[in-house]
């Protein structure tokens, strides 16, 4: 029901009293009740509606712990000292993160604490209904809109550490800012489709009982058209969750090969024991900020990847969507839930900039942020060394 590429499996099928009956309620029920009245479960199923009782409670634990995360994540990179494009992104990411757990805290206590992702035993008014649609739309808009903010500052930071001849002119704190608009934009553009696949019904007649029960099912668009639907399966499965992940594989290994490349060359030209001892401080620092930003790109891909590569084969194989997809959609949503929500801990271990930020603002108040960092020569004497790396975290 919360699963966050579809919720067509919310849509249901109510054949007559002599047939089966299937009703499709959401990503962990299939239920198959046929006219002798034997239950049938795969093993996969019974995974999915064991790992069901425990949804609930772990997924608000991972939401209120992500939604903290981002907030510091947000107070501490908007700090005046910490401006950047780099972080200007990443605190447009953390939003994006934020927004996508917000919602999700409420639907898991009403849906899998208080009552059940069914209409078995619960009776669900219209009201919270809609408010499951909403929140469903909602979050696949913020979900997706993290994931090419994640694209684009895998894009800056690329640009940055092989391009660096143009880094300062193409990735200025004003194109960062109109980068991040265009995907907000274009990311809502994209979810439109998606907006018209779903409607909320009264299916408690359908279900031979004599009380309402609401639920959202296949809108009458999706029924008229079955090409729509699997357009948007296929819009979800790949353009908006493998297209991002390969992309940024992609940009991620030119960034290792290239920190590699680096490392060759200073080992080459720096000849002087100081100097290297100097420029490696630097070039370490530089290279953290690099790692932490591809830590960030990769806990992306293992999270989303096997949910487009499932999507997309759904969006081949119905029998697949019937017999796997579905009962593993609270697991995918667990995944996603703990990526939106472990970039605060990436950022304490990766950036020492980030953590001091984070000490002076919330440990102790003293700690000086001071840019210039005193170099001390063998003679004795001292200098300062400037840091005029504008991309650090």
């Amino acid at each position: 029901m919360a699963n966050f590429t579809d919720m067509y499996a919310t849509a249901y099928e109510v054949h007559d009293a002599t047939s089966s009956v299937i009703v499709d309620l959401q990503e962990t029920d299939l239920i198959e009740v046929t006219t002798q009245g034997a239950l049938k479960t795969s093993a996969i199923e019974q995974f999915g509606q064991s790992y069901q009782r425990i949804h609930g409670y772990f997924s608000v634990t991972v939401c209120v712990f992500g939604i903290v995360s981002n907030v510091l994540n947000i107070i501490v990179l908007t700090r005046k000292h910490m401006k950047s494009p780099t972080n200007f992104i990443l605190t447009a990411l953390a939003i994006a993160d934020m927004l996508t757990m917000s919602t999700y805290p409420i639907m898991a206590i009403y849906l899998y604490i208080i009552t059940s992702p069914d209409c078995m035993t619960p009776q669900h008014s219209r009201g919270w209904m809609y408010f499951i649609l909403f929140h469903n739309l909602f979050i696949v808009t913020c979900h997706n809109m993290a994931m090419w903010l994640t694209v684009t500052l895998a894009v800056f930071r690329y640009i940055f550490v092989c391009q660096h001849a143009i880094a300062a002119r193409l990735c200025s704190l004003d194109r960062a800012k109109l980068t991040v608009a265009v995907v907000v934009v274009a990311t809502i553009v994209s979810c439109v489709p998606n907006y018209f696949v779903y409607s909320v019904q009264d299916i408690g007649p359908g279900l031979s009982r004599n009380v309402s029960c609401y639920w959202i099912v296949a809108s009458q668009l999706a029924q008229a058209n079955p090409t729509y639907e699997q357009f948007v399966r296929w819009l979800f499965g790949v353009v908006i969750k493998i297209l991002p992940c390969v992309l940024m594989a992609f940009l991620s290994t030119l960034l290792i090969i290239a920190m590699q490349q680096a490392k060759k060359r200073r080992a080459r030209l720096l000849n002087k024991v100081s100097r290297i001892v100097d420029h490696d401080h630097q070039s370490s620092e530089h290279n953290r900020t690099t790692m932490m930003l591809v830590g960030v790109v990769v806990c992306f891909i293992v999270t989303e990847i096997p949910q487009g590569i499932l999507a997309w084969i759904s969006a081949v194989d119905e029998d697949f969507w019937n017999d796997v997809y579905i009962h593993v959609g609270d697991l995918m949503d667990i995944l996603v839930l703990v990526n939106s929500a472990v970039n605060f801990i990436l950022y304490c271990i990766m950036s020492q900039q980030f953590r001091n930020t984070f000490k002076s603002l919330f440990v102790c108040n003293n700690i000086p942020f001071n840019l210039d960092r005193k170099v001390g020569k063998s003679n004795g004497t001292e200098y300062s060394m400037v840091r005029t790396e504008t991309t650090n975290v």
